[in-house]
């Protein structure tokens, strides 16, 4: 058997035990035998291909598993990684990011809106972008800061995806020692339908006072 046929069984038992939901219950949806289900969730059974599909559906949902895979590569990755949905939520974080201390809690203030109203036009843009791409599939936010005297550059490389419906954003944030306050930009980077290269455009420029 193989390791997804596998999950795909343990992961139909944990679900049903959860939802407290009876094995003949989940034969009938599938239109399979009780036993049959019983050798999918002990691993003494294959479930064929549009078995897999079928459980995979049921569990998650059409929709779903696109957005659950992508979170689960954020969560498990060693790079700094934050994905966000359409109302500006993170909802992951990858392990540096997670970790006690981190980068954030140094320095997420600068890309916090409430906190630095400086950035406000660029997630207002980022939500525009979320709810209508427009071509658009991705974003690179240039904030130049000052923080206990030293100068430092915030950047967000941003790649907005569509899932089945869901948009969502995959941000990876670095901060670096700057010689000077650069100044702040946002760029987009946008893709044609014909297969033409894609353009990257500086739509918003601030420049900071030297």
């Amino acid at each position: 058997m193989n390791e997804i046929s596998r999950s795909i069984g343990q992961a139909l038992r944990n679900w049903r035990i959860h939802a407290r939901i009876q094995q003949a219950t989940i034969a009938e949806c599938l239109g399979v035998t009780q036993s049959q289900v019983s050798r999918w969730e002990s691993g003494r059974d294959t479930p064929r291909p549009h078995n897999i599909d079928a459980i995979r559906r049921l569990i998650w949902g059409p929709e779903a598993e696109p957005a659950r895979a992508l979170r689960h590569f954020v969560e498990q990755s060693d790079q700094h990684l934050m994905l966000i949905d359409a109302d500006l939520s993170t909802i992951a974080r990858s392990r540096p990011l997670r970790a006690e201390p981190n980068v954030l809690d140094s320095f997420g203030w600068v890309i916090d809106p409430d906190a630095n109203p400086a950035c406000a036009p660029l997630w207002r843009r980022l939500a525009t972008l979320l709810a209508e791409p427009g071509g658009a599939i991705g974003l690179n936010i240039v904030l130049p800061f000052e923080q206990d005297g030293r100068q430092w550059c915030a950047s967000l490389a941003m790649t907005i995806y569509s899932l089945a419906g869901m948009r969502l954003c995959l941000a990876e944030p670095r901060f670096t020692r700057s010689d000077g306050l650069a100044d702040m930009r946002l760029e987009e980077t946008r893709i044609a339908e014909t297969d033409t290269p894609r353009q990257r455009t500086t739509i918003w420029q601030r420049e900071l006072a030297s």
